[in-house]
């Protein structure tokens, strides 16, 4: 789980099929927000209920790194995944690199990083499958 960004348990929600990432929608304009921010960024709303992100999304847009920071394994994958709201979340997409194409669906995985559950990683895969790194 190197080069992961870590989350904390507030971002973070378990439910029936296991974790997701927790965001919120403005109580004023329905808008979904990930990560949570104090103030609704179209609406200038205040209020926020919290919301469990899809788990299915379709990728936006996506690049290949391959200079990452030291003790990361390179090359890896980032990009945009849209999902049925109108929410866009950015992250990590672990499958191999010639098997990812714009507009393809895509999954969201949410991990424990430790054996305490204390902090947590997200990543994108193809539906249904494991990954490849992430799970080590």
């Amino acid at each position: 789980m190197n080069g992961f960004r870590r989350l904390g348990t507030a971002s973070v929600v378990r439910g029936g099929k296991g974790w997701s990432l927790l965001g919120a929608k403005c109580s004023a304009c329905e808008a979904p927000i990930y990560p949570v921010l104090t103030v609704c960024p179209h609406c200038g709303g205040r209020d926020f209920v919290a919301l469990p992100l899809p788990a299915i999304g379709t990728l936006y847009c996506h690049s290949v790194v391959h200079m990452g920071p030291r003790g990361v394994d390179t090359p890896y994958i980032v990009g945009y995944v849209d999902f049925s709201d109108g929410l866009r979340v950015f992250g990590r997409i672990e499958m191999e690199v010639g098997a990812v194409q714009t507009g393809q669906p895509l999954e969201l995985r949410v991990k424990p990083a430790n054996k305490r559950a204390s902090q947590f990683i997200y990543f994108f895969t193809a539906p249904g499958e494991g990954s490849r790194q992430a799970g080590s």
